[in-house]
């Protein structure tokens, strides 16, 4: 082969290997606040964050304190966000935000199995498991367990309490 062909190929591979890159930094998390990109009809970290901030009930978050999101896909973020389990509210690739607040107390109104004792002190910590595209919640809990480890699924917008 021609050293000109062995050029052109080289550089046609490493065209290739950067567009592949910032498609995979792109679904991976990469820039997801400000100017950075997103896969097409993804919305934004602040719009996740307000979907789960702006619409919760009054007195559902008392101080909240700061809010993580990651970009990520279901089958990757679900079993973090529940600490372990995952269900099939979703295809194990459809695009999520997993977003977590923390505050001072969070106040979540909801059944409970009977005899169940609350804590002592009130939980601290909200997660849910967002489809990135459409805003539709699949999974969602609360603890004491701030922060999640969010780092591994990709990378990790903090955002200020009221997004």
């Amino acid at each position: 082969m021609k050293r000109s062909n062995w050029i052109l190929l080289i550089f046609i591979s490493m065209l290739l290997l950067a567009g592949c890159g910032q498609s995979l930094a792109a679904a991976d998390g990469g820039s997801m606040s400000g100017g950075g990109s997103l896969p097409h009809g993804v919305m934004s970290a602040e719009q996740a964050c307000k979907l789960v901030v702006g619409k919760a009930s009054p007195g559902f978050f008392t101080a909240p304190k700061q809010v993580h999101l990651v970009l990520t896909t279901y089958a990757k973020g679900e079993p973090v966000e529940s600490q372990g389990d995952i269900s099939s509210g979703m295809p194990p690739q459809t695009l999520v935000w997993i977003v977590e607040v923390h505050a001072k107390a969070i106040h979540w109104d909801h059944s409970v199995p009977a005899g169940y004792t609350p804590p002592a002190r009130p939980d601290t910590d909200y997660s849910v498991v967002m489809n990135a595209r459409t805003g539709h919640v699949s999974d969602q809990g609360e603890c004491t367990c701030w922060p999640l480890p969010l780092s591994g699924l990709g990378t990790v917008v903090s955002l200020p309490p009221r997004c």
